[in-house]
């Protein structure tokens, strides 16, 4: 998967981290700096993103969560699905982004 940040139009506090997915679809998260939070969407295939303080901690614990309520039951994701980039805020700073691809994603 490859990230891009985007500043947001008069909010020069707020990243919006995005990407082009497989399925059709453009899933697109917001932090805002100083934050203690990490944002997501997830995407109609499974695939999800994370961008923000402690993303992949909050990743991996919404997916459990999700499994947990019998979510996602026609996904897996295993230990190869996850993966951390970061990527420069518009202010300088690295952001986080944590994402998970399901090994069997939906079809879309």
């Amino acid at each position: 998967m490859e990230f891009t940040a985007y500043p947001v139009r008069n909010q020069p506090d707020v990243v919006e981290v995005r990407y082009d997915c497989q399925c059709g679809c453009k899933p697109r998260a917001r932090y805002h700096r100083g934050a203690d939070e990490a944002n997501y969407e997830h995407c109609c295939c499974g695939r999800v993103h994370f961008v923000g303080v402690r993303a992949d901690d909050r990743l991996r614990a919404y997916l459990e969560e999700r499994r947990v309520r019998g979510e996602d039951a026609d996904v897996t994701y295993t230990s190869t699905s996850f993966g951390k980039v970061t990527l420069a805020a518009p202010w300088g700073e690295p952001v986080t982004v944590a994402y998970a691809v399901p090994d069997r994603p939906r079809q879309h």
